[in-house]
């Protein structure tokens, strides 16, 4: 079973994210690359804020020349997972789909300094742009909270996007929502396929972040001047956006059932 590992981000402002996410989360910076781009893990999840190219140059597949993302729009950009066999997991894949480049460098700047942990880049049928690693996304399968167990990817079909989910990358169906909502999961985190689309862009809408203290984590939230709202739908979760704009669902309960 593919195991859901990493959530990047396009930003303008890489260092303010990785701090954000430190300080109320408790989440630990691993790499900060030449190019100003910052990881952060929580023992298990990686979230990547990828510096915002100042301008576009040439393009192989997703990627800029320089290896850098060719997006240029700030905000949630792909999500990636991690695979005991990389070459097994890409044979698996239709060979109707895109295959994008993955160069192992950041902003120009090769080797151990550079290299991003993705190994291989794929676009799924409902235009995500999918990373796979078999050596992980830096994280050390530490199971431990605060931590990201929710991602949430809107879909035209949830029914398609769940049998294609199943077939290539083994996750295991949890749960299903009158509206279409699947839910399908890693046996840790989970991943939410809907046709609510809750900002400009398809793809990923939101994830979640599950706490041990959600009273605690909201307090100092607002102290801090974040505003918070009740999450739609969800007694017991409250939302937030982060410095960017990004969307961020916190739960006590979490997503696994």
């Amino acid at each position: 079973m593919a195991k859901l590992r990493h959530i990047a981000f396009i930003s303008r402002e890489p260092e303010k994210l990785s701090d954000f996410y430190q300080h109320f989360f408790g989440l630990e910076e691993v790499k900060v690359f030449p190019s100003g781009s910052r990881m952060v893990i929580d023992g298990l999840f990686n979230l990547a804020f990828l510096q915002q190219a100042a301008a576009q140059v040439a393009m192989a597949g997703t990627h800029r020349a320089d290896g850098s993302e060719a997006e240029l729009n700030p905000g949630i950009h792909h999500y990636g997972f991690m695979v005991d066999n990389l070459d097994r997991a890409v044979s698996k894949l239709p060979p109707s789909l895109t295959r994008a480049a993955s160069p192992q460098v950041s902003a120009g700047v090769g080797g151990p300094e550079g290299a991003r942990p993705a190994e291989v880049r794929f676009i799924d049928p409902w235009g995500n742009n999918v990373d796979l690693s078999s050596r992980g996304f830096l994280g050390r399968e530490e199971k431990k909270l605060p931590g990201v167990r929710l991602v949430a990817v809107q879909v035209a079909d949830p029914d398609q996007a769940c049998e294609f989910y199943k077939g290539q990358l083994d996750l295991a169906v949890v749960g299903r929502d009158a509206d279409g909502t699947v839910r399908l999961s890693d046996g840790i985190v989970t991943l939410l396929l809907t046709k609510v689309q809750s900002r400009p862009k398809n793809g990923i809408q939101y994830f979640g972040i599950q706490v041990n203290d959600l009273a605690k984590v909201k307090r100092s939230l607002q102290e801090s001047g974040v505003e918070v709202s009740a999450a739609d739908g969800a007694p017991g979760e409250i939302r937030i956006s982060d410095p960017e704009g990004n969307q961020v669902v916190i739960s006590e309960r979490g997503w696994a059932g």
